[in-house]
């Protein structure tokens, strides 16, 4: 029997580059599936039909919230060549497109980066961070927290409990609860699985991914993943939010950029 993550990202093949699989419901903040999650079936459709085995950049397109349950996938295979594949894949339910990636895979290592410019991620140690729990927000739960463990830095403990600092940034740490060291398919999950940045300026609430782009740069090493995320601009009711994964030997394993709607959600109440 295969981790959890495993189990529920799983697809099986049912014509060419046509793959079904099973949404599962315990990924989901509040009523809606995260986004994060929602990409994995479709990323590893994409590698079985090309035969790659890492993707190295995804843009999402997500189009309208799929449901818990089954669904399909179909890859267009752009470009298949020896060390680089394009696809382009949709997730269908109920006869509607759901969401669409563009994928290109290829063949990462676990080499350090010749040259590596982005900021360090400085963080204490994860046991002085606080994990969110699923139950930290009254009325809503965040049930994608029972498969992946996020503890915040201390200064950011108290923006889920409705203290927002104003800093539109937050740092923490990053694994899966049962203990699945991370791979390509774990950072594509942890790039967004913390909360939106609009909390810390007092918007709570969903706040859905329109359109999420994540690079992948090397295999991470076991253990957590640090990770920063910052956003700019909030503007006609959108917010963009990008953020940076380190593993455990301090490389940069990840980059990601989205956009989404800005949730309007009044401050909960502290837990």
């Amino acid at each position: 029997m295969g981790d959890v993550l495993e189990i529920h990202t799983e697809i099986r093949e049912t014509g060419p580059d046509r793959y079904a699989t099973l949404i599962d419901g315990g990924w989901a903040i509040g009523s809606s599936l995260n986004g994060g999650y929602l990409q994995l079936p479709v990323v590893r459709a994409v590698l079985a039909a090309e035969g790659h085995p890492h993707p190295v950049a995804v843009t999402t397109d997500y189009l309208q919230a799929p449901h818990a349950g089954e669904a399909e996938i179909v890859v267009e295979r752009l470009r298949t060549g020896k060390t680089i594949g394009t696809s382009r894949a949709t997730l269908i339910q109920d006869g509607q497109p759901c969401l669409v990636s563009s994928v290109v895979t290829s063949t990462l290592d676990s080499s350090s980066p010749d040259l590596d410019m982005a900021p360090q991620i400085e963080l204490p140690s994860p046991d002085q961070c606080t994990r969110i729990r699923s139950d930290v927000m009254p009325g809503t739960n965040l049930a994608l927290m029972d498969h992946v463990d996020v503890r915040l830095a201390p200064e950011f403990a108290n923006v889920v409990r409705g203290r927002p600092d104003g800093s539109m940034a937050l740092r923490g740490w990053v694994r899966m609860v049962d203990g699945r060291d991370p791979d390509p398919l774990v950072c594509l999950l942890a790039a967004d699985a913390f909360p939106p940045v609009t909390f810390t300026i007092g918007r709570y609430g969903w706040a859905p991914t329109v359109q999420l782009t994540t690079y992948l740069r090397v295999l991470p090493a076991p253990g957590w993943l640090r990770c920063e995320l910052r956003g700019r601009v909030l503007a006609n009711g959108w917010f963009d939010e990008d953020c940076t994964i380190r593993d455990s030997a301090g490389r940069l394993v990840a980059q990601s950029r989205q956009i989404a709607r800005i949730p309007r959600v009044p401050t909960p109440t502290e837990n």
